[in-house]
């Protein structure tokens, strides 16, 4: 396919070679050409699908491969770790845990920011028995007041005791 032939009566049969397009008989080639009366292979194809979740390749009697994997991923969110490939997707991982162990703050997760604690206002306890009615404020619990001790008896002095309360 790389020649030109003819027959010329006196000098009988004429070969030259021309640039035409051939096939080298590789898949992975595209646009190989005639050179020096040889057809020369043209650039190798771009097999990336760009999808991480497939092993691209070549195969010359065959062309492109896009195999599945089972690599790790990033499905895209913040929230998910430890993702994988499976059956060419990417498939989420466990979810993240963002409990910071804190009540005085919402825990939850934004898929473009990561975790998020937001503070409440919610009740909860300062672990001294000497105060009441503790609530949340700005990421940490406050006491509302102190305990009220006074029994009423004017022949008792009444104390408050951290751990155990009015004495």
């Amino acid at each position: 396919p790389c020649t030109d032939d003819s027959c010329d009566k006196t000098k009988g049969c004429v070969t030259v070679a021309n640039t035409k397009p051939c096939t080298d008989n590789n898949d992975c080639t595209d646009k190989d050409a005639c050179k020096d009366g040889a057809c020369v292979p043209g650039a190798l194809l771009n097999c990336d699908d760009q999808n991480p979740c497939t092993t691209d390749s070549c195969n010359a009697k065959g062309g492109c491969q896009n195999a599945n994997n089972t690599l790790p991923c990033d499905d895209g969110t913040l929230c998910t770790n430890a993702d994988q490939c499976k059956d060419g997707a990417c498939v989420p991982g466990k979810d993240l845990v963002c409990d910071d162990g804190n009540p005085c703050t919402d825990d939850s997760c934004d898929k473009a920011k990561g975790c998020q604690h937001a503070n409440n206002t919610a009740d909860c306890t300062d672990n001294n028995s000497c105060t009441e009615g503790d609530k949340c404020t700005g990421g940490a619990c406050k006491p509302a007041k102190p305990s009220n001790c006074d029994d009423g008896n004017p022949c008792t002095t009444e104390t408050c005791d951290t751990q155990n309360g009015c004495q």
